[in-house]
């Protein structure tokens, strides 16, 4: 009987240790209090592209579920923090070699937990241009109307110039003979080992080819992305090379022809008989 009730007694103390030290390591992983004003602009910025308004998932996971857990804010921070590997979640923490710092990731956490309750704050709406964009030549799409669809689905990685944040810059020239359409693939199939989904809706993404053609049109109005064709500039160095070597090879055989010929005509004629 004795043995029982030590045996008991251990137990209930390992126990009781257990939950001390899982509570103290949810403690740390807690951060402070964040602003959901705050949130929702930063939810705006980096977020609405890939899990939509209200979480309702686009490109992204749906977040508007009930996260199960002892402690879901603890659940949400670290899958910011750290993103998913093997998704095309991202790390968003600056520890991680994100753009957010701890008070901007607070503050995320802090806006998607108020979906559904009284104080959820609206969502800032994206920003028109500063000045209407011209037409691109060779691309049907409106850069203009691409500007508003580039906003909401493509300055969180991109930049709000293409100048890149966890995603690629593209305010380099495109190398190939159709940047545009090199840019409409990119853009509709997305490209496998990145963190580029697919957006196309024949690809499971949320736009349609209008809206793809317009932001390919912007993209390509972009300084520094527009196409090299239309600027007059050798489409990337590399398609370039073959031309160059084609044209040395057949200048150097010229030349050789010409050096053989003048050599011809340069020797003492042979003599027709013997002596």
């Amino acid at each position: 009987m004795r043995l029982r009730r030590v045996l008991t007694v251990t137990v209930l103390t390992a126990l009781l240790a257990l939950l001390l030290v899982n509570g103290a390591a949810l403690a740390q992983d807690d951060g402070g209090e964040g602003d959901p004003d705050a949130g929702a602009e930063l939810y705006a910025e980096n977020c609405v592209v890939c899990h939509g308004e209200q979480g309702e998932g686009r490109a992204g996971a749906t977040l508007n579920a009930v996260y199960g857990g002892i402690n879901p804010d603890a659940f949400l921070r670290t899958t910011i923090s750290r993103g998913v590997e093997g998704t095309f979640m991202p790390p968003w923490s600056q520890e991680y070699g994100g753009p957010l710092d701890d008070e901007q990731i607070d503050n995320l956490v802090a806006y998607i937990e108020s979906w559904g309750t009284a104080v959820e704050p609206p969502l800032p709406a994206p920003r028109p241009p500063q000045q209407e964009i011209p037409p691109v030549p060779e691309i049907d799409g409106d850069p203009n109307e691409g500007y508003a669809i580039y906003q909401v689905n493509c300055v969180a990685c991109h930049g709000e110039q293409g100048e890149g944040r966890v995603g690629a810059t593209l305010r380099t020239a495109f190398a190939g003979v159709q940047p545009d359409a090199f840019i409409i693939q990119t853009i509709s199939r997305g490209r496998d080992g990145t963190l580029m989904p697919p957006f196309s809706r024949d690809f499971g993404g949320p736009l349609s080819e209008d809206e793809i053609q317009d932001v390919a049109a912007y993209v390509l109005s972009l300084e520094g992305g527009a196409s090299p064709l239309l600027r007059g500039e050798v489409v990337g160095r590399a398609s370039a090379w073959p031309l160059v070597a084609v044209l040395v090879g057949t200048l150097i055989l010229i030349l050789a022809l010409g050096v053989s010929a003048s050599r011809r005509s340069a020797a003492p004629p042979e003599s027709g008989g013997k002596e």
